[in-house]
């Protein structure tokens, strides 16, 4: 072997040994930016994170290599490619170690490490989020108090509007209505017999004023905030009664089959109550003039939800087919369907009528 050839293996040693040498070097870190931003490591080999900067490129030294890295907590498994970079998006709080390795001619170099400190943002503390729904009940319960004492101002405000005009239509309209009644009387009596002829005509304007003020006072009872319970209502229907038919001699049977606690809890608006005090006073006063009874039953029960009142007379009754709309079923109807009501008239030639109320809304 001569020098020359000796000289060529030499170097082809030295030169594969400094090719090993570099395939074993660890992957030089060159770059390190997050939000556009370049970083730098610290002396113990980490990288510090505000929480804002959620975005993080590394880069090393490339060669002619394959390359794998791995951050626990990123990366669910070592990461392999051919690009010397990697690249994390949506980072979330917390310590993370970073270790990235080179592979030439089928060996992998010792890996370098990185630690990586990325600071908590505020969502992500501990407190925030029992904080959050704290304010959110505070909030919330905020709003139902001021909705409360709202919903409580405009109760005070619709009773203070029914007391003023219960007492004007009592103070004002009542007692001019009365005055008209007593001039009406005092007319009839002292000229009645002088002018035969207005006598009628002073009768019609005294039942009118009569009937009116009655009326009046009906309405006034209604809009008092004080007779809102639905147990007032039935006891003002029982009295009702009792004063039409009694003086007739028609015996009555009123039959309120509500428990205590039915009663309670049943709720009738104020135009609820006023049209079903209406619709019974009608139908009472249809017995008077057309029925020809001897007896009269009333009674109110549940049917489940719903509030069914029935009024029944054992009177001539008459042909519903015939006179179905002649007989006040017209106005049943109209203040029935003012209050969610459902109103049924039953009757047959010599055999009575029936009248069943149902509020379908409670």
């Amino acid at each position: 072997m001569n020098k020359t050839t000796i000289g060529a293996w030499t170097w082809g040693l030295i030169f594969t040994v400094i090719l090993q040498a570099v395939a074993q070097e660890k992957p030089h870190i060159i770059s390190l930016t997050s939000k556009g931003k370049a970083k730098t490591l610290t002396s113990q080999n980490t990288l510090k994170l505000d929480a804002l900067e959620n975005d993080l490129h590394i880069e090393w030294q490339p060669c002619n290599c394959t390359y794998r890295y791995y951050a626990g907590g990123l990366d669910d498994d070592t990461v392999t490619l051919k690009y010397p970079n990697a690249h994390y998006t949506n980072l979330e709080g917390g310590e993370y170690h970073f270790w990235v390795q080179a592979q030439q001619n089928g060996r992998w170099s010792k890996p370098t490490q990185i630690t990586l400190e990325i600071e908590e943002s505020i969502t992500e503390e501990g407190w925030f989020w029992p904080a959050i729904a704290v304010y959110v009940l505070l909030l919330a319960g905020a709003a139902i108090y001021f909705f409360l004492l709202y919903n409580f101002r405009q109760k005070l405000k619709l009773q203070s509007l029914r007391n003023r005009i219960a007492a004007d239509l009592h103070d004002e309209v009542g007692a001019t209505l009365s005055s008209i009644a007593i001039s009406t009387r005092l007319v009839e009596k002292k000229y009645g017999k002088q002018a035969p002829e207005m006598l009628s005509i002073l009768q019609q304007i005294k039942t009118d004023s009569e009937e009116t003020i009655q009326t009046i006072r009906d309405t006034v009872w209604t809009l008092n905030p004080s007779n809102d319970s639905v147990e007032q209502l039935f006891e003002k229907m029982r009295s009702l009664a009792f004063q039409l038919l009694t003086p007739q001699d028609i015996s009555l049977t009123f039959n309120n089959q509500l428990s205590a606690a039915e009663t309670n809890r049943l709720q009738l608006s104020m135009e609820q109550r006023q049209n079903l005090y209406l619709i019974f006073k009608e139908a009472l006063n249809n017995i008077l003039k057309h029925a020809e009874a001897s007896k009269v039953s009333v009674a109110f029960k549940m049917n489940g939800q719903e509030l069914l009142m029935t009024i029944a007379d054992n009177g001539k009754g008459f042909d519903a087919t015939q006179r179905y709309e002649g007989n006040g079923l017209k106005n049943y109807k109209k203040r029935a369907a003012e209050s969610f009501m459902e109103v049924k008239l039953d009757s047959k030639t010599g055999e009575g009528t029936q009248l069943d109320v149902t509020i379908i809304s409670i």
